[in-house]
């Protein structure tokens, strides 16, 4: 997906939001965004809108000398989830439709996210849950479960700490003897780490592997051989959030994006509403120049084809 000119004011917007997050200085404050109001000017808007947002942080990283300023607020987010996960899986246990219900909540749980929505604290996460929840869900469920149930090997990409807590009721119903869960290799915004996976008692339920990188999304080049190589052969992948949609759009893998749509670039761009969620299939095209058959709701208005990032 390419970026807009409405991303522009996004960047500058979340750069001085984690540039205050990460300190007090104002000196450091001004820095940070001189530099991203150069680099903005000059940003190539035929790239997705992750390769600048990775950028951003890279820059703050650099001139605050802090490694993960989204540390704490990643250890909120999971101790809050988890104080949470019992009473949703009691929720989904007695939910008449279990899979429709651990899809829309893990739908819901990427609420949690602090690169667009900056402001979002720990303490409003269960709110923006329920409400998150009591949307129409956009896309088609048991062509999803159908999919997983064909592949022989499924990469699920997460999003968010905490939303990761929630991840694990969905993952619950996966044959999980084929999934690998993917988690990102340094920081980036409140993305969830090893750490983060550990904290959500993956360890041991299932396969959990990183991308050898850091920045939102997925760009391939800038992720580990062994990441690349592991992408390239999955039959199917799963990718949580917004950012993973912006970044492998479009690509040549079978992929099925979980995300809330968070701004009026995406929203323009999948024909949904700001604030739907979505479960919205990419389809290769495969060598005969002919799709797989994908059902309507899953279908966008621009189908235009390109390799992985």
């Amino acid at each position: 997906m390419k970026s807009a000119l409405e991303c522009i004011p996004c960047f500058v917007s979340q750069a001085l939001n984690v540039a205050r997050l990460t300190t007090s200085d104002a000196r450091v404050h001004e820095r940070v965004m001189r530099e991203v109001l150069r680099a903005a000017s000059e940003a190539d808007l035929s790239q997705s809108p992750v390769r600048f947002g990775r950028w951003i942080h890279r820059l703050i990283r650099e001139q605050t000398g802090r490694e993960d300023p989204y540390l704490g607020i990643k250890q909120e987010s999971n101790r809050l989830a988890l104080a949470l996960l019992p009473a949703w899986r009691e929720r989904l246990r007695s939910a008449k439709h279990p899979r429709l219900t651990a899809v829309k909540l893990a739908l819901a749980a990427n609420v949690i996210d602090f690169g667009i929505k900056g402001d979002l604290t720990a303490e409003q996460i269960p709110a923006a849950l329920e409400s998150s929840l009591a949307g129409p869900l956009k896309g088609d469920v048991e062509a999803f479960f159908a999919a997983v149930e064909r592949a022989p090997d499924i990469l699920f990409i997460a999003d968010n700490a905490g939303e990761l807590v929630f991840d694990r009721l969905l993952l619950e119903l996966l044959p999980r003897e084929k999934v690998t869960v993917v988690v990102k290799g340094g920081p980036a915004i409140n993305d969830a780490l090893r750490a983060d996976a550990t904290a959500a008692g993956l360890d041991g339920f299932v396969e959990v592997t990183d991308t050898g990188g850091d920045g939102a999304g997925i760009v391939l080049e800038s992720c580990s051989p062994e990441f690349q190589r592991r992408f390239a052969h999955a039959s199917l992948i799963l990718a949580k959030g917004q950012a993973n949609f912006e970044s492998l759009d479009g690509c040549e893998k079978d992929v099925f994006f979980l995300f809330k749509v968070k701004c009026s670039v995406v929203a323009r761009h999948i024909g949904h509403p700001i604030g739907s969620l979505v479960l919205h299939r990419n389809v290769p095209v495969a060598a005969d120049g002919v799709s797989a058959p994908m059902s309507r709701e899953t279908r966008k208005p621009d189908s235009n084809r390109k390799e992985c990032l």
